[in-house]
């Protein structure tokens, strides 16, 4: 591949293999070389950014699941052994038909509180991951663009004879880059990631409050119904 590399350079300066190849394929390597470490170092964060979004999403999703399923179970519950009592009840028809006029609607009421829940917790979870993916988005151009340094480097000058000028452009564009994505675009990286960890300390709670409160409306319904029919049994 790095043969490739310098044949295609060579091709592009219009330079041919004279007295001075070893030395400049040397040289050629060692820029190409310097290059290639800095977007490998790039590359490797990209790569723990990803990772790290996925870890803490897995996470924030399992418990987010864990609470809907208990959640629906404790709504099952509740309509059985309010269901029950009402089929046990004592009371005269005429009050329990209008104590449960509007039950199957308050069950109805609890899946949609739960789906809000849900829905808002979707929304923001991606929000948030598309700012991350937004943010490597733009850093893995200028990622790329590193690498054509080189290129438009042997490009733009005749690089056998001007291995010096070249050295300190070619160079110079390398260290920049490199300073920029240290001071810039990692920090930048790490708090849109950050964002995304935070979900557990910020979103979990919200999602949590709202399924909870949908459980303990639909929790209260169930216990004026057995009210109702204890006071109309009397």
């Amino acid at each position: 591949m790095k043969s490739l590399f310098v044949c295609l350079l060579l091709a592009l300066a219009g330079q041919s293999l004279a007295q001075s190849e070893n030395e400049f394929v040397e040289y050629l390597m060692e820029i190409q070389s310097q290059a290639e470490t800095v977007h490998q170092a790039m590359e490797e964060t990209f790569d723990n950014i990803r990772f790290s979004m996925s870890e803490g999403l897995i996470e924030l999703n399992r418990q987010l699941i864990a609470r809907m399923n208990e959640a629906l179970e404790e709504i099952d519950e509740i309509r059985e052994d309010t269901e029950a009592f009402v089929g046990e009840s004592s009371a005269p028809a005429s009050c329990v038909d209008v104590v449960v006029a509007n039950w199957e609607r308050e069950i109805d009421f609890a899946g949609q509180a739960l789906s809000r829940c849900a829905s808002e917790a979707n929304v923001q979870i991606a929000s948030h991951t598309a700012d991350v993916h937004n943010a490597l988005e733009a850093a893995q151009i200028a990622s790329t663009e590193l690498q054509n340094i080189v290129v438009r480097g042997f490009i733009d000058w005749n690089a056998i004879d001007a291995t010096e000028e070249l050295a300190d452009v070619v160079g110079a564009q390398i260290e920049e880059r490199d300073d920029y994505f240290n001071r810039i675009t990692h920090p930048a990286l790490e708090r849109v990631l950050q964002s995304v960890l935070d979900l557990d300390d910020n979103l979990l709670p919200e999602i949590l409050t709202c399924v909870n409160r949908g459980v303990s409306r639909f929790s209260n319904y169930g216990q004026v119904i057995r009210d109702t029919l204890s006071f109309c049994s009397q």
